[in-house]
């Protein structure tokens, strides 16, 4: 399950959005919204409140003239009081 998490996308809008429980990650592009849910709350022991996703756009390449991979980020809400702790 771990290997469908990408890895955390810090920018500045996400690490403002911290503050309100919400966390940016980019994730497999197969998962579903109750997937995500299901993975987030198993992994990190933690009350989803809610999953919103969206697929980044297309990176063309001039040099291979091909299109990279799609990329899916997730804005994960979590309950008042859960938080994400990434080291124990």
């Amino acid at each position: 399950m771990i290997n469908l998490l990408q890895f955390q996308l810090l920018t500045e809008k996400s690490i403002i959005s911290l503050e309100n429980n919400k966390y940016v990650f980019k994730v497999d592009t197969k998962l579903n919204k109750k997937q995500i849910k299901r993975i987030f709350e198993e992994l990190f022991e933690v009350k989803v409140k809610s999953v919103n996703t969206c697929r980044l756009t297309k990176t063309f390449s001039n040099s291979y003239k091909k299109y990279s991979n799609f990329a899916k980020k997730v804005i994960i809400t979590l309950d008042p009081g859960n938080v994400i702790q990434f080291v124990k």
